[in-house]
This record gives C-alpha cells, sequence and structure tokens, in this order.
C-alpha cells in the first residue's frame, strides 16, 4: 500500500520529473524543493508507493500568526492518477494545517481546469473569488477555501458556496422564487448572464434550467447544452431537452403513459364535456393524485424541472397525447407553492452542500437499462445497491447509452448492463479508463470475459478443469467431426445469456448448425455435453475471489435460459 511522508533530498529527482509532466507553466524548481524540505513554514510531503517510487507530491505553506494554510502546489504521477493518492496527499496536509492551528487551507486553481476544480469541491473545498496570482502569467485562477475546524472542533460550511444554479429567462422571472432561493441557499442566474459569464457558475454542479425551450437551438436549449460543456449537471439534460423538442423521439414512450392513467380517470373528467386535460408536473410530483404514478413515470424517462403532459379524448377513451417542457413563466402564480417544495426536496435529494449533514465521498455512475432483454442486475437490485451506496456517504445516480459526455463528472463507472465490446458498454468502459476512473467492468475484463475463445485458451494454459473443448472454422469443420463425440454444444465466442448456445445431436444437425454460426462468426467452440442442474458462477474483484454463487437451469431444461419457452431461471 502506498504511504505518505515527508520529502527527503533524495526525492528531490523524482519530483522534478512529476512537475515536468504535470504542468506546463510555473514550474517548481529543484530548489525550491530544497528550500521546502530545509524550512519549517513549509511542509513537502510526498507520496511512496510499493516499490519505493514517488508517486505524487503536496507543497503546503505556513504563515506564523496566520491561522490559515496555503496549498501550494500537488501534483501525482501521470501513470499512478486515478487510485486517490491526490485525495490522500491533500488529507495529509489538511490533518498537518489542523494541527498547526489552522482554521482553514486555501490554494488556487487556474480557471480553465475544470477537472482541478471538481476534484477539490469533492474534498470539501468551495469557490472564494477569482485571483491572478502575482508573477504567474497563466492567467485567472480561482481560489478555493477549505474550513478546518471551529473552536470546539465542528466542520464549518458558511464558506462553501453552493453547488446549485437555477438559471431563469428573464429578470422578471427572478421573483416568484427569490425567498426560496434565499432559503435553499442555493444561486440564481438569468439565462444571459449564465451564456455569457462562466465565472458566475463556477463551483456549480448542478443547473436547473427554467427557461423556456421553444425549440432547437433555442434558450433554453444553450443553457443546458453549454452546462453540459462546463461538466455540469443539467436539468433537464441536452438529451431530455432534444428528446422533448421532437414528437418523434418520444411517442414510443406515450401508450406507457397512457396506461398510467386511463384506468384512472377520475369520473368528473370522464364525464365532462371536456376533449383535452393538461396536467403541471414539477420535479416528477403532480397536484392530482390519481395522474402521481403517471407523473413519476414522466419524470424517471424525461426528467425536467416543469413538464406538461396532455391528455386528449379519443374514441377508446384518454391518453396521453404529447409532452412538452415549460419554463417558471409558465407556473401559475397558485402552483408556486407546490413548485417550490418540489424543488427544495429535489435539491436535498442532490445533496446540497448547504442542505446535507455530511458530504459524499464521491460520485458514482451506474450505467443500466430496465428494457434491456437479458439485464445483469434487475431494477429492485440497483434500487437496492443505490440504498446501500447512501448509506455508506455513496452518491450514485443511474446513467444511460446516451449519458457518456456526462462521465467526466463522476468518480467511478459501475457497468449493469450486458458487456461487449461491439456495443455501448466497451465504450464506456473505454472512456472511463481514459479518464482514470476505476470502472466495473474494465476495458480488459470484458474483452477476456465476453469471448469464449480467449477463455478456453486461459483456462487450458493455467490447468482449469473444463469439458472437453474444440476450436472449429470452415476450413476444419469437417475435419473435426471425427474428433467429437455427440451430443455436443456448439458456441459462438461472444454470446451470452444462453444466447447463441446450441446442442447438437448428430452429425447431420452438427454439420446444418456449424455451417450457419459460421456464417456470422470466423470460429466458434464445439463443447462437450456435460448435463447438470447448475453452474458455478465465481465473481472476481481486483484479482481475488469476492464469491461464488449457483446458477440453476431453467426448469425441465440444459440451459439457464429456455428462449424457446422463455424460461428462465
Amino acid at each position: 500500500m502506498p504511504h505518505i511522508r515527508n520529502a527527503e533530498m533524495a526525492d528531490i529527482p523524482a519530483l522534478e520529473t512529476i512537475v515536468s509532466a504535470s504542468f506546463p507553466y510555473g514550474r517548481l524548481s529543484g530548489r525550491s524543493f530544497s528550500k521546502a524540505i530545509r524550512l519549517a513554514s513549509q511542509l513537502l510531503m510526498v507520496s511512496v508507493s510499493d516499490d519505493g517510487g514517488i508517486s505524487g507530491y503536496a507543497l503546503t505553506h505556513f504563515r506564523k500568526d496566520v491561522a490559515r494554510a496555503r496549498l501550494h502546489s500537488i501534483a501525482v504521477a501521470p501513470e499512478m492518477r486515478g487510485h486517490g493518492i491526490g485525495r490522500d496527499l491533500l488529507a495529509a496536509c489538511e490533518a498537518e494545517a489542523a494541527r498547526r492551528g489552522c482554521a482553514s487551507i486555501r490554494l488556487d486553481v487556474p480557471i480553465n481546469n475544470i477537472a482541478a476544480q471538481e476534484f477539490h469541491q469533492r474534498q470539501g473545498y468551495a469557490t472564494r473569488k477569482i485571483v491572478r496570482p502575482r508573477g504567474n502569467a497563466s492567467g485567472d485562477h480561482v481560489q478555493m477555501e477549505k474550513v478546518l475546524h471551529n473552536a470546539d472542533g465542528s466542520p464549518v460550511l458558511a464558506l462553501r458556496q453552493p453547488s446549485i444554479l437555477i438559471v431563469v429567462g428573464r429578470q422578471q422571472d427572478r421573483k416568484p422564487l427569490e425567498e426560496a432561493v434565499a432559503q435553499l441557499n442555493i444561486r440564481m442566474a438569468t439565462a444571459s448572464e449564465y451564456l455569457s459569464k462562466p465565472e458566475i457558475a463556477i463551483g456549480v454542479r448542478q443547473v436547473i434550467n427554467l427557461c423556456p425551450v421553444d425549440d432547437y437551438l433555442s434558450q433554453g436549449y444553450y443553457v443546458s447544452l453549454l452546462a453540459r460543456a462546463r461538466a455540469q449537471r443539467a436539468m433537464p439534460s441536452i438529451d431530455t431537452v432534444t428528446g422533448l423538442i421532437w414528437k418523434k423521439l418520444y411517442k414510443d414512450y406515450l401508450g406507457e403513459l397512457t396506461a398510467l392513467v386511463k384506468d384512472r380517470i377520475p369520473a368528473e373528467l370522464a364525464n365532462s364535456k371536456l376533449d383535452k386535460h393538461a396536467i403541471e408536473i414539477h420535479f416528477g410530483s403532480s397536484g392530482e393524485e390519481w395522474s402521481r404514478p403517471m407523473a413519476a413515470r414522466a419524470w424517471r424517462l424525461f426528467p425536467a424541472p416543469v413538464l406538461e403532459v396532455l391528455l386528449a379524448r379519443h374514441k377508446d377513451g384518454w391518453s396521453v397525447d404529447y409532452i412538452w417542457p415549460l419554463s417558471i413563466a409558465s407556473v401559475q402564480q397558485s402552483d408556486i407553492a407546490r413548485f417550490v417544495a418540489g424543488l427544495a426536496e429535489f435539491c436535498q435529494n442532490r445533496r446540497n452542500p448547504s442542505l446535507r449533514r455530511k458530504r459524499t465521498s464521491f460520485d458514482l455512475a451506474i450505467l443500466f437499462d430496465a428494457k434491456e432483454e437479458f439485464p445483469p442486475s434487475t431494477e429492485q437490485a440497483i434500487r437496492h445497491f443505490m440504498r446501500a451506496a447512501d448509506k455508506m456517504n455513496i452518491q450514485a445516480e443511474v446513467i444511460g447509452a446516451r449519458d457518456i459526455e456526462r462521465l467526466s463528472s463522476f468518480d467511478a463507472l459501475f457497468i449493469r448492463e450486458t458487456t461487449n465490446i461491439d456495443n455501448h458498454t466497451f465504450t464506456f468502459a473505454k472512456a472511463a479508463e481514459a479518464q482514470g476512473m476505476p470502472v466495473i467492468d474494465d476495458p480488459v475484463s470484458i474483452l477476456r470475459c465476453s469471448n469464449k475463445v480467449y477463455l478456453h485458451e486461459a483456462m487450458a494454459r493455467a490447468r482449469i478443469a473444463t469439458p472437453r473443448t474444440l476450436l472449429i472454422t470452415k476450413a476444419n469443420m469437417k475435419e473435426m467431426q471425427t474428433q467429437l463425440a455427440f451430443p455436443l454444444v456448439l458456441k459462438i465466442p461472444d454470446g451470452s445469456f444462453s444466447r447463441g448456445v446450441i446442442k447438437v445431436r448428430d452429425a447431420g444437425e452438427y454439420q446444418q448448425k456449424a455451417s450457419q454460426m459460421l456464417e456470422d462468426s470466423f470460429i466458434i467452440l464445439a463443447q462437450e455435453f456435460l448435463p447438470t442442474s447448475f453452474d458455478w458462477r465465481i465473481g472476481v474483484l481486483d484479482g481475488k475471489p469476492l464469491f461464488a454463487c449457483k446458477y440453476h437451469m431453467a426448469r425441465g431444461h440444459w440451459q439457464i435460459y429456455n428462449h424457446k419457452a422463455k424460461g428462465k431461471t
């Protein structure tokens, strides 16, 4: 395990290498490091890896009679990033600063280094102001500060800037929300301010877009678009905005929403002469009790602060005809209280630092598709996992295939879709790996575990007992027939959940099925058939066995899934 200690003179060459790889300007010299090691007013700490190499450093300055420390520089070797070394170095500096009687610690981050700003925000630092360090030609910096303790040792949150920003279309749209914004300790700006002055959104992690989204490239569209570009989470996201602008993108969901209200229409509406009825949804909640299941589902499909769902009367009854995002200007004065209540609950759930009791350790993205035919996890399992994450102080959020551009705003990725190299799961895994982000399953594991040819060779090399297996190609298909005993199982290399796995009973069926499978795959596997009531599945994490479980066969079948009978474990 890496450990942290005070730097020594012998560490200086390694520190210079880390600096050269980390900073294009304003580099610390060997002389600066030497001075820091000698002076009591400076603290230079290093992280030492298991092999004795220096993997990172942090330099803190202290001033006599000033109860505030300054983090002058922190860096981690490029090849060691993503392992929590920077976080541990920062914690060590904070602990030493607290020991020396400092109430807070400050640092300056280049204004265009969003990743560094987000890292420090996750560690509890808040933005104070924009500064230009003396003698620094690299431009403006963001000054950030973390309060270490009060006189009684309790944490102080007052200096933290709110991480949630409401964006409204016009100045007059501020008025209905001013009291709520003050009570919730969140920020508010107009669209023109947000779009033209990026500095007002420094430290923001969540943007609540209450601007009109009239059409493609509208004011509200650009607010959500730039939020994504600034690594901020917008609600509605640009994907949601795009999906709601064009009915052709959401029409497939109208039947699902209709099913949730069709049998719940109140008699008053059913017996009226009205042909249309609009339902206004605020943060997933409807003011009409009978429509709340539909409202919750619409919110899940299209997360937006305000949605209007239009019901229309047809010959076969009422149905959902369209969905549209509304701006705050469209909310009636009589509904403002309900809107504010939804806003307050949303802010709590987003873990606004000024509202929560504790900070989350990190943000976890869970890639999951509830509509996948054979998902590795059910929706119930995901809910259980998210509750467990919350108990462990982890902010978990489900994301989908279209959310890859949001990936950089998370700290880790957990893939709970069926992985393969020819779909988006592999793209997500590669993107996470490129950002130094922990990811399960990682790209190498997907490459290995999703291919039965690789697994066959790996297990043979490791001398792990398996059913007798032969690799079949078009060139050797007939030749291999003489070495096979029937019945046997034919498998495509990248099949999963019993797909691409066929049992053949004789040579004639072998020739027919193998020829068909080789049209789509250069190589297939022929494996000895060994009847069993269950499979053993072994979970491995970080190279160590984590669990063993039984996958039982479908009733009366030789596989875990009986696709013909639609049966499963």
